[in-house]
């Protein structure tokens, strides 16, 4: 009788387990599917998420229902934007029927690297976005330059190596000490080289200081070249150098036709000097027949009052028939020659002194030259 009792539980057993097992398939069934939410899409973006081979799209919401699939499970999600992919994410996600899992996507990013040859260490390396494209990212205060509005600083960086956020274009910024370039560039991809030209270097402002009066005009020459020309007070100077380094730039003041002073500083891109302004001299060798190497004599230089001012002055009084006149130079005669430093003037009154005296009147003395007495 014991075995008999027992022999009817034993053979129950496997479909007790069937059934069990249909009812475990049938709550699932009416627990419903599992929800996968992606949070952080921008609106109207269209999402593409793979979920252990199976993939769904979709653009008008962000809520995914996937039967039949239950565990920690690999999740891919893809989010296109007006034509760009701008979002993604990876990884392992716990789905469950009738629960919902959420992930969030991060703004895709491509690398490029800059090429800049003309940059120094010091340079800043900056990309510029569309605003509508600047989200999802840490975005920067800093105002766009002149020509990038509407744009936001995405990326400022101390090396060429930049990833910015994908975008239909970025605006590529390089500053350094002396200057600045950009280029714009139509959707970069990731490893493209961006080439960004010799940029148009900072101005070089120059302020002359000590200017005489009635200048009508004031240059700045480079060389032989003439970089700058002013003839508006206070006459500061802008000159646009071709490269970051130091030059000397010659200043030159004009009055009555000819370059009354002068001066000299060295300068480079971006910097603001004052330049102070002296009276213009040059080299003028003075002789005469007779005035011989054995001869002693001096040279003298006289101005007219108009062309006196900045000159220090000799007291002597002015040789009759030239009142006003002062004595602005005076060197001996070696060899049959005076050596004298001239200031530059009109009717410069030049004498030689010594067994005898001679003297004469050059209309415009404005370079160095060679003046012969009678």
């Amino acid at each position: 009788m014991r075995f008999a009792s027992k022999g009817p539980t034993v053979r129950a057993l496997p479909v007790t387990l069937v059934l069990l097992a249909g009812c475990t398939e049938l709550q699932r069934e009416f627990s419903g599917p599992a929800k996968l939410e992606v949070v952080g899409a921008p609106q109207g973006a269209c999402i593409t998420v793979k979920v252990a081979g199976q993939a769904q799209s979709r653009c008008d919401g962000s809520t995914f229902r996937f039967t039949g699939l239950s565990g920690e499970l690999p999740v891919e999600v893809q989010v296109d934007w007006q034509g760009l992919r701008v979002q993604e994410y990876s990884g392992q996600v716990r789905l469950a029927p009738g629960t919902t899992s959420r992930v969030e996507v991060e703004r895709k990013r491509v690398s490029v690297e800059v090429e800049v040859p003309w940059a120094s260490s010091r340079a800043v390396y900056e990309a510029y976005v569309d605003g509508a494209w600047a989200f999802g990212i840490t975005t920067y205060p800093d105002p766009p330059p002149g020509g990038l509005e509407g744009m936001v600083l995405v990326v400022k960086e101390s090396r060429n190596t930049l990833s910015l956020p994908t975008a239909p274009r970025a605006a590529i910024r390089v500053r350094d000490d002396t200057g600045e370039a950009r280029v714009m560039v139509n959707t970069p991809t990731d490893g493209m080289r961006i080439r960004v030209a010799e940029p148009q270097y900072a101005p070089i402002r120059l302020t002359p200081e000590g200017l005489a009066s009635g200048v009508s005009c004031v240059v700045a020459l480079v060389g032989q070249v003439e970089a700058a020309r002013t003839c508006t007070p206070p006459f500061t100077l802008t000159l646009t150098p071709s490269d970051g380094s130091y030059r000397t730039v010659l200043v030159q003041a004009y009055r009555d036709g000819f370059v009354f002073q002068e001066g000299q500083v060295s300068a480079k891109a971006g910097e603001s000097r004052s330049v102070p302004m002296a009276r213009k001299r040059v080299q003028v060798e003075l002789t005469a027949p007779g005035f011989t190497a054995d001869t002693t004599a001096y040279g003298e230089v006289w101005l007219r009052p108009e062309d006196q001012e900045g000159v220090p002055l000799y007291g002597d009084p002015p040789p009759a028939g030239y009142d006003g006149y002062r004595l602005a130079d005076r060197a001996m005669v070696v060899n049959g020659v005076a050596t004298l430093s001239v200031p530059t003037g009109r009717m410069v009154l030049f004498r030689l002194a010594g067994s005898r005296t001679t003297q004469g009147v050059v209309e415009l003395v404005d370079g160095d030259r060679r003046v012969v007495l009678p």
